[in-house]
């Protein structure tokens, strides 16, 4: 019997003892909403999303109260759906909020056209939503609270980067000294973030609030930590929460960030060239030297607009400094010889004709592109996921006076 069933029956037990069940129960008025409109409850923990919950609106209000205990809190998303019977599904008028749910009576309140999308918003944009009674969300709030002002002044020299950098850079133009900057001063307080988020999660271990946010950390970290580093994070942990779906998706992000972990060698899978023949991608890293992998597609458009900073790059001392390997997803042969061609790409070009079924995906748990992998002169990984002046700031601590950007 497993431990989730047992504290299930525990919970149970309990309350037929006591004849009263203690539930979740969340009251919420939507000023502005008409009568009918359907609110669910989603759980975040799966993917898809499952829902746990739904009812109508009627004056403005609504109740939903589950049928049984959650054994842990979930993390959920209220979903109002706007969108009348008639509509097709690409026209959908959703709005959302998510927050933890636990066995509490919690309190919801927004106007209707306050609510977020329930698609992407700006993180800095402000909604009126007033939410009340939920311990555990309640924690989270706490968390947020300590990272506010740090994660605000990320935020702005993010802007900052992009109106100094990126988006000069998209017309060919490298303002690379002042974007080193701007990538230097935030990855300082990106480090506050990081440790300030690591000393909550030590501090909160019986907590499926402390797995959250371990599991959001791991997600935003690009190999900049290694096996053990993101092992202690997993095992931090009580035996309390050790069955909660949270701490499952958080198994799962720790498996899969192993495979390119700070200090993992490179794992060799099969490619082809441009000649059409199979290769090994040890045939083309360089041992002694540092490499970088770069994963990309033809129709990807970030792909395509990071190709004329890897062309500088490789320009600016890369060539004979850098051993730089692009490794398309493309699972159309012409489609990825053509970019290779209009783009100008002199450097290794190799792909993985099996695109997200193939090596890169299964290997190397690429799960997007464009995304880069450094090699250190031992075949081992020192960071990845950087784009832009972000890779400027690595190669330079790497190679110093090497290369001339």
């Amino acid at each position: 019997m497993t431990m989730k069933l047992l504290l299930l029956l525990g919970i149970l037990f309990c309350g037929v003892a006591c004849n009263q069940v203690k539930t979740y129960t969340i009251e919420g008025h939507i000023p502005g909403a008409a009568d009918g409109v359907v609110v669910r409850l989603a759980d975040l923990g799966y993917y898809p999303e499952v829902i746990l919950d739904s009812t109508i609106i009627k004056g403005e209000k609504f109740v939903l109260k589950g049928k049984q205990p959650l054994i842990y809190p979930k993390y959920c998303k209220l979903i109002i759906d706007k969108t009348p019977q008639e509509t097709d599904g690409f026209k959908k008028q959703l709005k959302a909020y998510s927050f933890f749910v636990d066995n509490s009576r919690i309190r919801f309140e927004c106007q209707i056209d306050s609510m977020p999308s329930y698609y992407w918003e700006p993180v800095s944009k402000e909604h009126n939503v007033t939410l009340s009674g939920s311990p555990t969300q309640d924690l989270y709030n706490q968390y947020q609270g300590s990272v506010r002002e740090l994660t605000k002044r990320s935020a702005d020299l993010w802007n900052k980067y992009l109106e100094v950098y990126h988006c000069p850079a998209i017309d060919g133009i490298f303002n690379t000294e002042e974007g080193m900057q701007i990538v230097r001063e935030r990855e300082a307080v990106t480090e506050q973030i990081n440790q300030a988020t690591l000393e909550f999660i030590r501090n909160n271990k019986a907590s499926v609030v402390g797995i959250f946010v371990a599991n959001w950390m791991l997600n935003r970290r690009k190999s900049d930590m290694t096996v053990s580093e993101i092992k202690a994070v997993v095992d931090n942990f009580d035996s309390s929460v050790q069955e909660s779906e949270l701490m499952d998706g958080l198994r799962e992000t720790a498996e899969r960030m192993y495979c390119t972990a700070k200090g993992v060698k490179y794992h060799d899978i099969e490619l082809t060239d441009l000649k059409g023949e199979k290769v090994k991608l040890s045939e083309f890293v360089k041992p002694g030297v540092y490499n970088m992998l770069e994963f990309w597609a033809s129709w990807c458009g970030p792909c395509r607009g990071e190709i004329p900073h890897l062309r500088h790059l490789y320009q600016s001392g890369g060539k004979d400094n850098l051993n730089m390997i692009s490794i398309s997803i493309d699972e159309r042969d012409a489609d990825w010889k053509k970019a290779v061609q209009e783009e100008n790409m002199e450097w290794i070009q190799l792909c993985d004709q099996k695109g997200f079924k193939g090596g890169v995906r299964s290997v190397y748990q690429v799960n997007g592109v464009p995304f880069c992998l450094i090699l250190d002169p031992e075949g081992k990984i020192v960071r990845g996921g950087v784009r832009g002046a972000e890779l400027d700031v690595v190669v330079k601590d790497l190679l110093g006076d090497k290369i001339k950007l």
